[in-house]
């Protein structure tokens, strides 16, 4: 059984793993903010634009996911043909966040275990573990986008657990609302080619600004679900079209709730940030309002979900007590 949708590769097939996408920048545009925001948007608006290349397994089992009548024996086969893929997935489906009173040792137990959507959440975070959240000039933020995104999927389903939204596809919005930053730390990282890559401190505000649209952009290319790629899209605003949207809004909140319990995409003041001298971390530290959304949209995104103090508080309790699971 092959799909074979979207943005899949093979392992052994040419640009397993890789996107192809580069952005140059020099010295005097990285004085201009909205020029280096115009140019990453439009590398991510160029009809040749390739992201980081998801393997067919997990483009495949996406679709699978949105089939109402799939068979068991086909999942299993489908996360059978990709060895690595499967080590490294069942590596996380054993973690604190997902294990249960039994081990997982097998794709069929996890299949068994997890069902399908889950399962499907479980691969995309492997594939953006081993693909996407990675760029050697920018390893420990790149690390930190990788927590504060997983953490945020997690948190995501928490919310919709205490309020009446359909929780189908909660994880993959949090897990993929920031790929924008992972995306625009590539196309730096690639672009500076044997020159030093722009350093973090000139380049931030910017990614910032452009990051929910790149996000969006990079979810359309790899035909993630319309919802999915909506909700990422504006996750800081909730409104789409003049409506609030409730993924959007259960995703501005888990994201604000992340950023609270220090799972943000900033490093807390003192911490170490490798590859920057002392006044360019503190310029960094210093961006507090980096990826958080205004009162008023947080205030919106509750009045969407009907989500109170009350309700918010047990959230946010739910999420803290998981913050001592993060891997």
């Amino acid at each position: 059984m092959r799909l074979r949708t979207g943005q899949g590769k093979r392992k052994g097939d040419p640009g397993y793993g890789r996107g192809k996408v580069s952005l140059s920048l020099d010295d005097d545009v990285l004085l201009d903010e909205e020029e280096v925001t115009r140019r990453l948007l439009e590398v991510f608006g160029n009809p040749a634009y390739s992201p980081p290349t998801l393997p067919s397994v997990a483009t495949e089992l996406m679709a699978l996911s949105q089939q109402a009548d799939v068979s068991f024996d086909a999942v299993v086969e489908l996360l059978e043909s990709d060895a690595m893929l499967t080590g490294r997935m069942l590596r996380i489906a054993q973690s604190a966040l997902y294990s249960g009173a039994t081990a997982i040792t097998s794709v069929r137990d996890a299949v068994l275990r997890f069902g399908l959507n889950t399962l499907r959440d479980i691969v995309l975070e492997t594939c953006m573990n081993l693909r996407v959240f990675r760029a050697d000039a920018y390893t420990d933020t790149m690390e930190r986008l990788r927590l504060h995104s997983s953490f945020t999927g997690h948190v995501a389903r928490i919310v919709c657990k205490h309020t009446a939204i359909e929780q189908e596809y909660a994880f993959l919005c949090g897990l993929l609302h920031d790929v924008g930053v992972a995306g625009s730390l590539i196309a730096l990282s690639e672009g500076a080619g044997k020159k030093k890559r722009p350093d973090l401190a000139s380049i931030w505000p910017a990614i910032d600004r452009a990051h929910a649209q790149a996000a969006g952009l990079m979810a359309k290319v790899w035909q993630l679900p319309p919802d999915v790629q909506l909700a990422i899209a504006n996750h800081h605003q909730v409104r789409v079209d003049g409506q609030p949207h409730p993924l959007s809004a259960t995703l501005c909140i888990a994201d604000e709730i992340a950023h609270q319990l220090d799972v943000g995409l900033v490093a807390p003041q003192g911490a170490a940030i490798e590859g920057e001298s002392e006044l360019e971390a503190a310029c960094l530290q210093s961006h507090t309002a980096t990826d958080r959304s205004g009162p008023k949209t947080l205030a919106l995104a509750c009045e969407t979900l009907a989500i109170g103090d009350r309700e918010l508080a047990s959230i946010r309790d739910d999420a803290e007590q998981l913050r001592g699971e993060l891997r």
